[in-house]
């Protein structure tokens, strides 16, 4: 994105801000959608990623579904227009009263993440499809990781065996679910998992109405090339799919958002001592809690044409692990100059907080013309609204 645009945003709508680039999204969509273009598929939002409901109508207008792992998710997916049949319900912990709420809405389906989860239906009619734990090392972080048998997600296929011969009458069994991890650039995780998966349903002659593999598609963070191998996946991975003579269903979020998304904040402080340089910025893990979260990586760019330097990036937060980057080399800043960390449109926002009674930071889309704010910065009064005591007091 041009530099202008950085300016011209953060003039606008001031700092910490995260602007989310809607041509990068639509090429990635695109991306997507050229990559499985041979298949009988459909590609569902893992609104994880991002939830923003501007962003979500936008993403809808390309023909694709929810993927979404909470009542106030499938609310939001309701909100940004998508129909309960474009709304699949996933995720572990499903509560009674989640699996009534969603029942009575009856999306396209509810994955089911357990044997226990089975009984909370009771003798309610519901469309399911069972997820299933194919332990295989998707080679992502341990954080990230759902698909390996030490994980939550999921059931193995023994397991899965035993709910298909119990399952009640007034559940529909129409599909298979597997999700192995997220930030995945190797396809060979893809292979084992979906090969397995196959060799299960056919030693259970399963009659499958679809497959939902799930997502993981990594991205370039470290702009080094290493991203999801989109012509491996064409070559090897969709013909394996081809074999299961039914619709395939994906669930991508950070594949979709997280390249269109920049976090813009402002220098505060240059700080030097003897033994390193620091580099203090408006935002803060409370904004974005990826590196502190995972130790991920983020390119950081320091709006100037100053000579490099190598320094450590931190937030305001009262926490040695508000830290951006280590030892990174930038650009010389000056307080007030503009700072801006790349690859942020998933798990952003969507994973911010208060802490240290912070204010979440505004959201606003470019259209490649005109700046649209799609959500008003936080304020202290809206978090002052939620609580019980007297809010007219002065202060």
């Amino acid at each position: 994105m041009n530099r202008d645009i950085f300016f011209r945003a953060a003039r606008e709508y001031g700092t910490p801000l995260y602007l989310y680039d809607l041509g990068e999204m639509q090429r990635r969509i695109k991306l997507a959608q050229d990559t499985l273009n041979s298949l009988d598929f459909k590609i569902f939002f893992a609104m994880k990623a991002n939830s923003n409901p501007y962003l979500l109508r936008f993403i809808h207008s390309y023909g694709i579904g929810a993927d979404v792992v909470s009542i106030n998710e499938y609310k939001m997916a309701r909100f940004a227009r998508f129909r309960p049949e474009e709304i699949i319900v996933n995720g572990n912990g499903k509560s009674m009263e989640d699996l009534e709420f969603y029942i009575a809405q009856n999306p396209l389906c509810i994955n089911v993440d357990s044997k226990e989860e089975i009984a909370k239906f009771g003798n309610k009619n519901a469309r399911i499809a069972l997820r299933i734990n194919p332990d295989v090392d998707p080679k992502t972080h341990p954080h990230i990781s759902t698909g390996l048998k030490e994980n939550k997600f999921g059931m193995d296929f023994e397991t899965a065996k035993e709910v298909i011969k119990t399952l009640p009458s007034n559940l529909r069994l129409a599909g298979l679910h597997c999700h192995i991890g997220s930030q995945i650039t190797k396809i060979d995780p893809f292979i084992e998992a979906f090969s397995s998966i196959e060799r299960f349903v056919k030693s259970q002659g399963i009659k499958l109405e679809f497959l939902n593999v799930g997502g993981g598609w990594g991205i370039d963070y470290k702009k080094d090339g290493t991203e999801m191998d989109l012509a491996g996946y064409k070559k090897k991975i969709v013909p394996l799919l081809s074999n299961f003579n039914v619709p395939i269903y994906f669930e991508l979020g950070r594949f979709i958002t997280a390249s269109a998304g920049y976090l813009i904040s402002k220098v505060t402080e240059v700080k030097r001592n003897p033994y390193k340089n620091f580099v203090i910025l408006d935002a803060s893990m409370a904004d974005l809690i990826r590196p502190s979260l995972y130790d991920a990586y983020h390119e950081i760019e320091i709006l100037n044409d100053g000579e490099e330097m190598i320094s450590d990036i931190g937030g305001r937060i009262c926490e040695s692990g508000d830290i951006f980057a280590r030892s990174r080399k930038i650009r010389t800043p000056r307080p007030g100059d503009l700072a801006v960390i790349h690859d942020v449109g998933s798990y952003g926002y969507s994973m911010a907080s208060n802490y240290n009674l912070s204010l979440r930071p505004a959201e606003v889309a470019f259209d490649g013309e005109k700046l649209i704010l799609i959500r008003k910065r936080e304020r202290f009064e809206d978090i002052l609204n939620l609580c019980l005591e007297d809010k007219n007091e002065n202060f």
